[in-house]
């Protein structure tokens, strides 16, 4: 189930943001994530965030405006359609979504191609000094009617 995060998701979320962020990202130091701990958990709950919890929370996805800030599953939970319906959750929100991915991190890469993104721009993020890719996806939420509908 998806549901918007609450307050007392914090812990867990965390949990997954920096866990998920070590295990996806092996090519940053990971003093990078622990020392950055303190400032997402302070700016996570003015994002939109929505949580998959389905028996405890599995993974989670954050808006900010247009922008997907992060998409974390816990890695047992990995390949199982969670990513996949946060990312729906989120287009129906918006009608376009941006975000940065790291090119080392193909898996991600391929995820959000997948799901209909396209590469805006190559980047160098300017914290990890790595590669990224902006991409973007334009939604249509135009309802489509066939005939037998009518």
């Amino acid at each position: 189930m998806i549901r918007e995060f609450q307050s007392n998701d914090l812990d867990q979320v965390m949990a997954i943001w920096l866990n998920q962020n070590l295990f996806a990202h092996p090519f940053i130091d990971p003093s990078f994530f622990k020392n950055n701990t303190d400032l997402v958990r302070m700016i996570l709950p003015s994002s939109e965030v929505y949580v998959q919890d389905i028996h405890g929370i599995k993974g989670f996805i954050g808006l900010t405006d247009n922008y997907i800030s992060g998409l974390f599953i816990k890695t047992q939970y990995q390949r199982k359609g969670l990513g996949s319906s946060l990312i729906e959750r989120a287009k129906q929100v918006r009608s376009e979504l941006f975000l940065n991915v790291y090119t080392e991190n193909k898996a991600a890469v391929k995820f959000y191609q997948k799901h209909g993104f396209v590469q805006l721009e190559n980047r160098i993020n300017e914290e990890t000094y790595q590669p990224e890719y902006f991409m973007g996806c334009k939604v249509d939420h135009t309802i489509k009617i066939g005939k037998c509908a009518l």
